[in-house]
């Protein structure tokens, strides 16, 4: 079963529920820092989709880019708290190394067929809670 990555007319819904908050007299809100991303997994997983899905406008929007060092960051400190390799079919494999899971969603974005291209995309949308584990 293929579950699609790409959610259209996602980032608008994203961007007003979750990183944009309403600024006094219509001036846009500063973005939301890597800590907040890092404490918000859902949140900075919504932000991640819509940003994979759109990154020629959006692939250096502020939020898109703390959302990714987020990721990185809360994936440095599980490695710093877990020893031993995990299954690249699992998708907490890819949930734990989110540098390597952006590259591996670009590769099959290229060549569907690719192993383990499923578990990446799963391990995302698990994050954002499309998916259950």
């Amino acid at each position: 079963m293929t579950i699609p990555l790409r959610t259209p007319h996602l980032l608008p819904a994203v961007l007003a529920l979750t990183v944009l908050i309403p600024a006094p007299s219509g001036v846009a809100a500063a973005p939301r820092s890597v800590g907040w991303y890092a404490d918000h997994p859902q949140e900075r997983a919504q932000v991640q989709l819509a940003c994979f899905d759109d990154p020629g406008r959006l692939g250096r929007d502020p939020d898109c880019v703390n959302a990714q060092q987020a990721s990185v960051e809360v994936a440095l400190r599980q490695a710093r708290a877990r020893t031993g390799t995990m299954d690249p079919n699992d998708p907490e494999f890819w949930s734990n190394s989110p540098e390597n899971r952006k590259s591996k969603l670009i590769m099959c974005r290229r060549t569907p067929t690719l192993d383990h291209c499923e578990a990446a995309r799963r391990s995302l949308l698990i994050e954002a809670g499309q998916a259950g584990r």
